[in-house]
């Protein structure tokens, strides 16, 4: 069973995208899942455009898998070493899987509120009665949602719809839903829009947005090559932080977009990422509340520090941390 189902997910589900180099034949083929081509990944965009990775005996691969989940049972099952999704991979750590956090990027959200004037939504009060766009129902979008509800004065379960509508962005550029949950650089699109940012989900909620995952077998029997990749992508994270204009470059790379636009989303960015690859006390705290209400069968007897130490493992991160300093 295993053996099929590595298979289709390697060949069935993945898509790879890599820049083949002239010493790839010398180089270890390393496979990294993506869920979705976000900013949050930045760092590791950096660390494989500036060969860190290439430095460190490896070559990256990209297998894009739609959603966390296929991604986290790739990684279970051994089709790939590593992926980016890093909430979902940290709570099925709860769920069962034999897989770890390693490495955190951003511990803020990296989403704000918007809402639409013309749909009769001009601050906070108007969301009563009006609906709000989310990913889907009891994804992270969904409790990050009632938190902001809440922090404007409102009553998730009573003043507002939570909608689940998948992709967030054309359901509210479209006009179906009057406010949803965006980021940049589609923040800039709903400002040049006319729409009115209503909060920023980070002054309601502080959690791990994004960072690197792997499973409990890599860590046992590849340890050297898990700290290998967290020091090329730790190069990456520190790159990004102390050169704006090369990173801007590289956001670039990710998804082309006005000069402007790419300066605004660096800045942004650059004020939720950690800055050694920890995150923040409040973070975890908030995590561990947003998890405990999504997870409620494989939490409700755990601790947080026993929820921590199934979700995360920051050793290698920490060695190289130090070394570098």
């Amino acid at each position: 069973m295993l053996t099929i189902q590595r298979t289709f997910l390697v060949l069935a589900l993945m898509i790879v995208v890599f820049a083949p180099h002239a010493s790839a034949a010398t180089l270890e083929e390393i496979l990294v899942a993506h869920p979705a081509l976000t900013f949050g990944d930045i760092p590791y965009f950096i660390a494989r455009e500036n060969g860190f990775y290439r430095d460190e005996g490896m070559q990256v691969k990209d297998i894009m898998i739609r959603g966390g989940v296929t991604a986290s049972q790739a990684l279970q099952a051994s089709s790939v070493q590593f992926t980016l999704a890093l909430g979902t991979g940290a709570r099925a750590a709860l769920s069962g899987m034999t897989i770890k956090a390693i490495m955190v990027f951003c511990d803020k959200p990296y989403h704000f509120l918007y809402a639409r004037p013309d749909l009769g939504v001009r601050s906070a009060k108007d969301l009563k009665g009006k609906r709000i766009a989310v990913t889907g129902l009891g994804s992270t979008t969904y409790y990050a949602a009632r938190k902001v509800a809440q922090h404007v004065g409102l009553d998730p379960d009573r003043d507002v719809s939570i909608l689940s509508v998948g992709d967030i962005w054309p359901a509210l550029a479209g006009g179906s839903v009057e406010s949803g949950l965006i980021r940049p650089p589609f923040t800039n699109m709903a400002d040049k829009m006319g729409m009115v940012r209503i909060a920023f989900v980070g002054d309601a909620l502080q959690i791990p947005m994004s960072g690197v995952v792997t499973s409990e077998k890599m860590i046992r029997e590849r340890p050297e090559l898990v700290r290998n990749f967290i020091r090329a992508t730790y190069r990456g994270l520190k790159f990004f932080l102390d050169n704006r204009s090369e990173s801007i470059q590289m956001l670039n790379r990710v998804t082309p977009m006005e000069p402007e636009i790419a300066q605004t989303t660096y800045d942004f960015y650059k004020t939720i990422m950690t800055r050694e690859g920890i995150p923040s006390e409040r973070a975890l705290s908030d995590d561990f509340e947003i998890t405990r209400q999504m997870l409620k069968k494989e939490s409700q007897n755990l601790t947080r520090a026993q929820a921590e130490q199934k979700m995360y493992d920051f050793t290698f991160l920490k060695q190289v941390s130090k070394a570098a300093h």
